[in-house]
């Protein structure tokens, strides 16, 4: 294995992980906080109808 391809793979192993760890603390937290995970939620989701409606038209 190359120095290079080796240095790719760790760059992208600790990319991942620090994205996990992100992923689960904003996790944490909206679990800790229903009513702001509800309203994560509904702006999710308002944003995904609008981008269907701005692709059929």
């Amino acid at each position: 294995m190359q120095k290079r391809q080796l240095a790719w793979y760790l760059i992208f192993g600790g990319l991942a992980i620090i994205l996990l760890s992100f992923v689960t603390t904003i996790l944490a937290f909206i679990g800790s906080h229903p009513i702001l995970g509800l309203a994560l939620i509904s702006i999710g989701s308002g944003i995904f109808l609008l981008a269907i409606e701005s692709k059929d038209s």
